[in-house]
């Protein structure tokens, strides 16, 4: 390995030890919110009616932790090949979609409760939704894995850049003619993350003004509170880490593009 070799090689480890670090990191705060709010689960959850929302809880809520797992363990473990690696990013990929939109269906939901009757808002959030699946699920089609030198055997899902990005312009070689991409060439591919942010501002807007008149009603003011005291959070938290996410994978090396993806299964 001569001095070039071995820099990229330390790079990539250094990349890779950083992305094991954060999904722990991710992983143990999931595992402790859910000791601590186990009991007002089994109190509030588990003893009442069952409904589409309590099992989507359900599903976000334990579907979670044992894909987490078996990411952790794709990060570091020597048994990854290439062609198993190549297999195994379209399930790390969609164990983030169904995280992901698993949750904004809820919110779709909450949404449909507090606007009930008015099918217009409805639509409109629904339409986001809709988008918003629909690109995830098709950027999942391109996802590859990430490659390293020789020595590495870590498994971690990129968008595939050459299938992937906006064309800046065209440029002739002989007689053919290829486009250029953009410097922004990951526009396309952080739309995974921005198309999220999206459709929370959407529910938040909405969340907002259905709660903010009823603030100070003496019967539902409290319940209103807690409804926008709760998006407010939620919102913030989000548009945190989707802002950072989008950022980079425009901008950082391929080993960490999707480093605070792990974050957005919290």
């Amino acid at each position: 390995m001569n001095a070039t070799e071995h820099a990229i090689w330390v790079r990539e480890t250094d990349e890779l030890r950083t992305t094991f670090y954060v999904g722990l990191a991710s992983f143990t705060a999931l595992v402790w919110d859910h000791f601590v709010t186990l009991g007002d689960e089994i109190e509030y959850i588990w003893k009442r009616k069952k409904g589409p929302l309590i099992y989507l809880f359900f599903l976000n809520r334990y579907l979670t932790p044992l894909g987490f797992i078996i990411n952790l363990f794709a990060y570091f473990s020597p048994v990854w090949t290439p062609e198993m690696c190549q297999h195994f990013v379209r399930y790390e990929g969609s164990m983030t979609v169904i995280g992901i939109n698993t949750t904004a269906l809820m919110m779709l939901l909450r949404i449909y409760a507090m606007y009930e009757g008015k099918r217009i808002v409805v639509a409109i959030v629904t339409v986001v939704f809709c988008v918003e699946f629909g690109v995830n699920a098709w950027l999942l089609t391109h996802g590859i894995a990430v490659r390293h030198t020789g020595g590495i055997t870590a498994c971690t899902m990129i968008f595939d850049p050459n299938q992937v990005y906006v064309p800046s312009h065209i440029v002739s070689s002989g007689d053919a003619t290829h486009p250029v991409p953009l410097s922004s060439k990951g526009l396309i591919a952080s739309s995974s993350a921005w198309l999220p942010l999206i459709y929370d501002t959407v529910v938040l807007f909405f969340t907002v003004k259905r709660t903010y008149r009823g603030i100070k009603n003496p019967t539902a003011g409290h319940i209103m509170r807690i409804l926008l005291k709760e998006g407010l959070l939620y919102y913030s938290v989000i548009f945190t880490i989707t802002l950072i996410l989008t950022l980079m994978i425009v901008f950082a090396p391929d080993g960490l593009k999707n480093l605070t993806a792990q974050t957005e299964y919290l």
